[in-house]
């Protein structure tokens, strides 16, 4: 996919293809007649979840590729004071004193929520972008089995998730040059 050359690791960038292409065909299996409706959904809703773990694999390309840290506070060294140190309304809430340090989080540790946060408070993103991401991400989440699935997932959401897909591919090089 040339939309793609921007990808320097020949791995993402096959596996990106390729699940575009995945996301095409079930697309178009999906138009076929005499399909139940639930059918029809969950294939819309795994189209969103093939959508937003793209978004989510450019942004952390984009992330990686400019050497950007997202940080997160860890304390250490935590020691509770006496019983007789009481804070305002926590009365029955321990105070502690602790190190604070700020640690970069590793790259397990980040998901589409925390890139969109990075890029849009770095203005990489828009607010009203990042705000449409999270919803199509909240469509992906309803796909786990112990979620209750008050949202339909519909064409309309289909679409507007691949629409994003493209908007997030077509501006991902200026991403990457604008250190």
């Amino acid at each position: 996919m040339d939309n793609l050359d921007f990808i320097q690791d020949v791995d993402l960038h096959r596996t990106l293809t390729d699940s575009i292409e995945f996301i095409y065909t079930i697309y178009e299996q999906s138009k076929n007649k005499g399909q139940k409706e639930l059918y029809v959904e969950e294939t819309y809703r795994v189209m969103i979840l093939y959508v937003v773990s793209a978004i989510e694999a450019v942004f952390l390309y984009i992330y990686k590729a400019r050497g950007e840290k997202i940080h997160y506070l860890d304390y250490k060294y935590i020691q509770t004071l006496p019983k007789e140190f009481k804070y305002k309304d926590k009365t029955s809430s321990p105070i502690v004193v602790a190190v604070q340090e700020k640690v970069d989080r590793q790259e397990y540790q980040i998901g589409i929520h925390d890139l969109v946060n990075f890029f849009k408070d770095k203005k990489i993103i828009k607010e009203t972008t990042a705000t449409e991401i999270l919803e199509l991400n909240d469509t992906r989440n309803t796909l786990h089995f112990s979620k209750p699935r008050i949202k339909k997932c519909d064409l309309t959401q289909v679409e507007s998730a691949l629409k994003m897909l493209v908007y997030v591919i077509d501006r991902t090089p200026k991403a990457l040059q604008n250190k």
